[in-house]
């Protein structure tokens, strides 16, 4: 399982912000809430720097387009 920085995932920060908006927006459950809040907390201190796992882009991505 890779892991990559926001930087090399996305072209524009924009793109990962609006990403994890969406899910904030979304989560519906417990899990959804603390992943959601965990990362948020990991790009406020990391910036584009901030690694994901393949695993976790695929979550942020199914939250954010439940």
């Amino acid at each position: 399982m890779a892991s990559r920085t926001i930087a090399a995932l996305f072209d524009r920060v924009e793109e990962f912000t609006s990403l994890l908006g969406a899910a904030e927006l979304n989560a519906s459950t417990d899990w959804e809430e603390h992943f959601t809040t965990d990362l948020r907390a990991n790009f406020q201190r990391y910036g584009t720097q901030t690694y994901l796992s393949d695993s976790q882009l695929e979550q942020l991505e199914r939250i954010a387009h439940a």
